[in-house]
């Protein structure tokens, strides 16, 4: 009777050192991982107002400021929300746009994001809406031009060309305190420091 209870102390000991072994033990498991950043882009704006020229990141809001604390690991979470058709259901964003949907949103920032602070050059190649909605039609609208786009190509293609640029250009852009924007780190006036 001896024998019989040593082997099943034996067996269930060793049954335990496996299993923890290839982690199914009752050992909770670690993960050095960052979490990715989470913002809410239906409270992009937090005052009722109409901005008609300019980038989302040069007006007070709570949401920008947490996509920029984000630094880079916000634009792949922005790239995922090309693809959220939720309304906004709130005040006009951009002036002109009407009730905007999340992806609206989403696309409007990441574009803002790499634009620099006289609204007038991108700052890395392919950032264009040319090169995301196709030729321009003289005088379409850019929500016009965006809805048209998604209805046509569907949201998953914006995504497609977003994580294309995104993959080739992450190694190699700051975030730029200067110029509010991300650029290619060697062309940045006042890079922050990496994250």
């Amino acid at each position: 009777m001896k024998i019989y209870s040593m082997v099943a102390l034996f067996l269930s000991t060793w049954g335990c050192v496996v299993a923890c072994a290839f982690g199914q033990g009752n050992k909770p498991q670690v993960h050095a991982e960052r979490q990715s950043p989470r913002f809410d882009l239906s409270k992009i704006n937090d005052s009722p107002s109409c901005e008609d020229k300019g980038r989302l990141q040069d007006y007070p809001s709570k949401t920008m400021d947490q996509i920029i604390a984000g630094g880079k690991e916000s634009v792949p979470v922005l790239i995922g929300m090309l693809a959220d058709k939720r309304s906004a259901h709130n005040y006009e964003i951009i002036c002109f746009w009407g009730e905007m949907s999340i992806r609206e949103i989403a696309y409007c920032v990441l574009v803002d994001l790499f634009t620099d602070s006289q609204w007038t050059h991108f700052t890395i190649p392919g950032v264009s809406e040319e090169y995301f909605l196709g030729p321009t039609n003289k005088g379409e609208a850019s929500w016009s031009r965006l809805r048209e786009y998604i209805n046509k190509h569907g949201s998953r293609s914006l995504q497609t060309k977003w994580e294309a640029l995104w993959r080739q250009y992450k190694d190699r852009v700051s975030w730029d305190d200067k110029e509010r924007c991300f650029k290619i780190a060697e062309l940045c006036t006042n890079p922050s420091p990496p994250v």
